[in-house]
């Protein structure tokens, strides 16, 4: 079981374009799920305006840092055709931009 785990999480890493439409997607959710939690802010049930904010920070850092480090092992992986999958490159960087 483990095992797998591990195959999978490498086949994401090692595929240029599901990272970086992940990487988009966690930081879309992030920025969502902070907004969705605004009403429970002044309310009895301010926990889930608490985790809902820790989890959207989380989410939204997470994305910056891994969309700062997806070039980098794009390219140290794909040296020869690294300009192949410059667009991936670019969509994976969004969140820092």
């Amino acid at each position: 079981m483990t095992k797998q785990l591990i195959l999978g999480i490498s086949k994401v890493f090692n595929n240029p374009k599901l990272s970086s439409i992940l990487i988009v997607m966690i930081c879309i959710v992030g920025v969502i799920l902070g907004k969705l939690v605004e009403p429970y802010r002044i309310s009895n049930y301010r926990w889930i305006y608490q985790y809902g904010k820790m989890i959207g920070l989380v989410m939204v850092s997470g994305t910056v840092f891994w969309s700062f480090l997806h070039p980098i092992i794009v390219w140290s992986e794909k040296r020869k055709k690294w300009k192949k999958h410059l667009i991936w490159i670019l969509i994976g960087m969004i969140p820092i931009l």
